[in-house]
């Protein structure tokens, strides 16, 4: 059955959590490399306190803005370096990073050790990005778009490649693909989050998903001819383990937040 992800219907494709041990994700489980160009809006983040660092990703959502999750941005004791965007491999010299001009965390994100709720958070840059056939804004969610659990859905990222594993080799970008979940079966995993908040996606079996480093990354989900961003990663008990599939925030809800704050600052 289609189901509608927007704001104005029942929300069907929701999920639920409320297990210890929930940790913020960072790298994809199960996937492969991608191809140069293939996810064009994919945003590298790394935040630095001078003497540790921890990656995040991020999609650019226009010229000036980028969308990650609001844990990859919260903390004060590190400062977020320039952001990189067009960049498929991370042990490649950078060609394009830009300097960023404001973090905007959403006012209701909170951690209470279990569950993340909204976590999404804006990073405006000091300049436009400049835009080609490897830099490119990623669609967001419309009333217009419909998603089922046979809708063809990506997610990407950096991140480790198992639970204790990091990304080796040139670090190349990974991707896999991942079936949206329905509530029900979301239920089952994640009990206790907010059904307008957050959405499942992945495999109850276990074998893909996203992992740590992928924090913050996009989801994004194919509506007619284009990829559309459906949810940022955000968090999970563990990574690609049977029963525990992924949790994202769900973007439809958000739209004002982000609207409001493009209208405003720009």
């Amino acid at each position: 059955m289609t189901v509608r992800i927007c704001l104005c219907v029942t929300l069907l494709l929701n999920t639920a959590t409320g297990l210890p041990h929930l940790k913020p994700r960072s790298s994809i489980v199960g996937g492969e490399d991608a191809a140069p160009g293939q996810w064009p809006w994919m945003v590298y983040l790394q935040s630095t306190n001078g003497m540790k660092s921890y990656t995040c990703g991020g999609s650019l959502i226009n010229t000036r803005w980028v969308l990650t999750a609001a844990h990859c941005v919260n903390s004060k004791n590190y400062h977020l370096k320039p952001v990189v965007v067009g960049r498929l491999n991370l042990r490649d010299p950078i060609h394009w990073q830009y300097s960023v001009h404001r973090v905007l965390i959403h006012p209701g994100y909170h951690d209470n050790g279990d569950v993340l709720y909204n976590d999404i958070a804006l990073v405006q840059l000091k300049k436009s990005v400049v835009t080609s056939k490897l830099v490119e804004p990623v669609a967001l969610p419309t009333c217009q778009d419909f998603f089922n659990t046979s809708s063809e859905c990506w997610v990407t990222g950096w991140g480790k490649v198992a639970e204790n594993k990091p990304l080796g080799g040139r670090k190349t970008l990974q991707q896999v693909n991942l079936p949206l979940l329905d509530k029900d079966t979301c239920k089952k995993a994640y009990p206790s989050t907010n059904d307008e908040q957050h959405l499942c996606a992945g495999y109850m079996q276990g074998g893909k998903d996203s992992c740590k480093g992928d924090s913050g990354g996009p989801l994004v989900c194919k509506s007619g001819k284009k990829f559309v961003q459906v949810g940022v990663v955000s968090f999970g008990r563990g990574c690609a383990r049977r029963d525990y599939p992924g949790v994202y925030t769900r973007v439809i809800s958000y739209k004002k937040f982000i609207k409001d704050a493009i209208r405003k600052y720009s």
